[in-house]
C-alpha cells in the first residue's frame, strides 16, 4: 500500500543550500515561457469526489487488525477549498488520462493505517487525500501534491513495464538500498516531503524518497506536477536529479504525449 505523510554517502553536494537560495533569482529569467495549459474544469463527470467517510470504502484487507484503517469524513466547511484544490490538480491532466485510470477521489479529515496518520494513500483507481486547514502544515500546496503523488503510483501500476528501473537504480549510489517502505519511514519521522538539501547531489529530493523505489518515483511526479521554479533550478542544477526527472517525464510521455518536459516546466507560469 503505497502512502504520503508530510512530514551516508560520502560524495559531497555539489551545492549547499545557502547556494539554492542565491542562485533561485537566476531561474526566473532562464525558465521554459508558458505554453497554453486548459482552464480549471469542473469536477469532470465519471469521477467521484467524496467527503465521508464511509463503510467499506478501503480494500477488505485494510480492515484486518494490523493494518486497521480509519477514515474520518471533512467537515462541510472545507469542502470547497478542496474542490478548488482538485480542479487545479486535475486540470493539469488531458481528460483521457483521468476518465480511464481514476474513479473516486476521497478528501477526509484524517486517514489513519498501522495507528500513524497518512497523508494520502490509493488503490487500483481510488486516491484517498486529507485535507485539514487547522493543521498548519496542511495547505493547498500539499494536498495538491499528494494528489499528484498517488496518481502516479496509479498510473505506475497501469504502465510498470514502460517504466525503466534499470537506469533509474543505475542513477543512485553504488552502495544505496532503498528501506522497507513508506509507512517504516513514517514511523521513524523520515516521512516529509520537503527538499533535504543534503541529499539533492545523491539523487533524492527528500529522505522519504530512499524509502522504496515507488515512493522515490512518487516524489518526482508529484515535482513535476506542482513543484514550481525551485524544483526546476534542482533539476538544472543535479545531474542525478536531473536523469531521474527525464526518465519520469519520459515515463509520462508514454501515457500521453502531452507530457513533454516543455509541458511541465510551463505548468508553474499557467495555473
Amino acid at each position: 500500500m503505497n502512502n504520503t505523510q508530510q512530514d551516508n554517502t560520502k560524495r559531497k553536494p555539489e551545492v549547499n543550500r545557502l547556494s539554492l537560495f542565491l542562485f533561485l533569482p537566476l531561474l526566473l529569467l532562464t525558465s521554459a515561457a508558458p505554453i497554453d495549459i486548459p482552464e480549471h474544469p469542473a469536477i469532470l463527470e465519471g469521477i467521484d469526489i467524496l467527503f465521508n467517510s464511509e463503510p467499506r470504502m478501503f480494500p477488505s484487507s485494510w480492515y484486518c487488525k494490523r493494518i486497521s484503517a480509519d477514515a474520518v469524513s471533512l467537515p462541510r466547511e472545507y469542502r470547497t477549498e478542496a474542490m478548488d484544490i482538485l480542479n487545479k490538480a486535475i486540470a493539469k491532466y488531458p481528460e483521457d488520462v483521468l476518465f480511464v485510470y481514476l474513479r473516486k477521489v476521497y478528501v477526509l479529515k484524517s486517514l489513519t493505517f498501522f495507528g500513524v496518520p497518512y497523508g494520502g494513500t490509493n488503490t487500483k483507481d481510488v486516491i484517498y487525500l486529507t485535507y485539514d486547514n487547522s493543521n498548519p502544515e496542511r495547505t493547498s500546496e500539499y494536498v495538491e501534491g499528494v494528489f499528484h503523488h498517488e496518481f502516479s503510483s496509479v498510473l505506475l501500476r497501469k504502465f510498470y513495464k514502460q517504466f525503466d528501473k534499470r537506469s533509474w537504480v543505475a542513477i543512485n549510489p553504488p552502495d544505496f538500498s532503498y528501506g522497507t517502505g513508506g509507512v517504516e519511514a513514517i514511523k521513524k519521522g523520515e516521512a516529509s516531503l520537503d527538499y533535504n538539501y543534503d541529499l539533492l547531489a545523491f539523487g533524492f529530493l527528500n529522505k522519504y524518497s530512499q524509502s522504496a523505489f515507488e515512493e522515490d518515483i512518487n516524489v518526482f511526479a508529484q515535482n513535476l506536477f506542482s513543484g514550481g521554479e525551485q524544483f526546476w533550478f534542482i533539476v538544472d542544477t543535479f545531474d542525478r536529479i536531473r536523469e531521474k526527472a527525464r526518465l519520469v517525464i519520459d515515463f509520462y510521455q508514454q501515457i500521453n504525449p502531452q507530457f513533454t518536459e516543455e509541458y511541465f516546466r510551463a505548468l508553474p507560469y499557467a495555473l
